[in-house]
């Protein structure tokens, strides 16, 4: 593991720092699959920084032997050009913090993060980092909550859920597990995964209600119960 979470960061170092030149069921009986909890702020982290970046330097060589085929001395030159150019130690501080602070705490995501496996989890964060930076990925994880954000920072959080997983089928898993009376299958027919990224866009904008709203909307709730 230890070696996999040098690698997955070293690829996020790589993109964004060395890349950037380049009862009768009802609506609210279906509804109260929505999950309420934040996600958790975690201690601070202590870092072994020198250690660290001896790590991610080693993952860079080993991406670009990979990437370009060069043997081992070449692949260090560009991996230390790469770190001199892109690597500011606050900025990966920041990164390694932010990582442990999410691995610590993803089971708690609002978007269904109690079902995600670790390496969904390590995607998410990782797809995060790339696509918003370090500091807004931070920003936006701190932030969040059930109700009340703008939408670019609900979408923010929502899309690299759904690049990760497969959310229709993480949100039929949790209605398996939750109990839920009628059929997932059937609740579910005709729905693609956009339309379950769409309730939990609206869960962080306008809380549960608004999540409720939104997937009563979407969901057949004629399907009759399983016996």
């Amino acid at each position: 593991m230890r070696i996999r979470t040098s690698l997955l960061l070293a690829v996020a170092c790589f993109v964004i720092f060395a890349c950037s030149d380049s009862e009768e069921p009802s609506a609210q009986t279906v509804a109260a699959t929505a999950p309420t909890t934040p996600a958790a702020a975690a201690p601070a982290t202590t870092v072994d920084m020198d250690a660290f970046i001896g790590e991610v330097r080693e993952g860079l060589v080993q991406l670009v032997m990979q990437r370009d085929g060069v043997d081992r001395a070449t692949a260090e030159q560009r991996a230390d050009e790469l770190l001199t150019q892109g690597t500011d130690r606050g900025v990966v501080e920041q990164q390694i913090a932010l990582y442990s602070d999410w691995m610590a705490n993803y089971p708690l995501h609002p978007v269904l993060g109690r079902h995600w496996t670790k390496e969904q989890a390590e995607c998410v964060i990782v797809a995060m980092m790339k696509v918003e930076g370090i500091g807004r990925a931070a920003a936006l994880v701190s932030a969040a909550q059930t109700g009340e954000m703008e939408v670019p920072d609900a979408l923010a959080l929502v899309q690299p859920v759904g690049f990760c997983v497969d959310m229709l089928a993480m949100m039929k898993a949790d209605m398996i597990a939750l109990g839920v009376p009628q059929n997932p299958d059937c609740l579910l027919a005709d729905l693609v995964e956009e339309d379950v990224a769409s309730w939990f866009v609206a869960l962080f904008t306008h809380g549960r209600e608004g999540f409720n709203v939104a997937m009563a909307e979407d969901l057949d709730l004629s399907c009759p119960t399983d016996s």
